[in-house]
This record gives C-alpha cells, structure tokens and sequence, in this order.
C-alpha cells in the first residue's frame, strides 16, 4: 500500500522526523457488517490496520511512554467502536474510528484499512481505506 506509506513517510519529513506512527495490523474481528441480504444476522471475518502519527514534542532526546501514544488504545477503539451498532458501510465504519483516534489530541494524522476477508469467489481481500490528517 504505497500511498498510505508515501503519506505517513510525508508526514515525518514535514515534522522534520519529529513524528512517531504507532499502528494496529492485521487485527482480525467477527463482525456484522454490509448491505447486502445475505450479510444480515451473519458475522463475517473483518480485517483492521489503523495508523496514528502524533509528534512526541521532544526531538532527539529519550522519551517515555508519557511521551508517546499508547498504540493499545488503537486496538480498544476498533473494539469499542464495532460494539456500538452495526455498520451497512465500511467507510463508516473506519470514521468512526478515526473520530475516536482524533479524540487523542496529540494525534496529527491517522489512516484507516478495513478488509473484508474471505469473501467466496473473489481472490483477495475487499474494503475501503480512509486517511485523515488533523486540520
């Protein structure tokens, strides 16, 4: 996934390598999730990778973890965001949980891959990546 790549590697050149990427891969949830009949009342594999670029505010020296995003809290958002309702799309899906992400104010930037995985007759993976920098 170039793009999303080109852009965070953007992002710490901008920050003259001030900003840190904490990111949640390949985390693999059952969900409820589309618009089509067959995907109503049926749990379906979902596949999460969500980034969040934050500048520590301190360049070149040590740092601690008050100093850094916790990259848990990435995992506990997907969690707590698919538990509110069912999602039709996945585009609302991921912003949502780039909303929660932004509720970090330390957070600049923050990318969002949801695939659905799986999927009879179709090679690959299916879905909707969403990218958001803080304006």
């Amino acid at each position: 996934m170039a793009d999303l790549q080109d852009a965070l590697l953007d992002l710490i050149r901008e920050t003259r390598g001030e900003a840190s990427v904490v990111f949640l891969e390949n985390s693999l949830r059952e969900i409820e999730v589309g618009i089509n009949d067959y995907e109503f009342g049926a749990k379906q594999p979902v596949k999460f990778d969500v980034y969040a670029a934050h500048i520590s505010g301190k360049p070149n020296e040590a740092i601690g973890i008050a100093d850094v995003v916790n990259y848990e809290l990435l995992s506990e958002i997907v969690g707590n965001v698919i538990e509110i309702r069912r999602f039709d799309l996945l585009e609302n899906l991921a912003n949502e949980i780039l909303d929660r992400i932004f509720e970090i104010r330390e957070i600049v930037a923050a990318s969002v891959k949801i695939s659905k995985v799986g999927i009879s007759d179709i090679s690959g993976d299916l879905g909707c990546c969403i990218t958001r920098l803080r304006t």
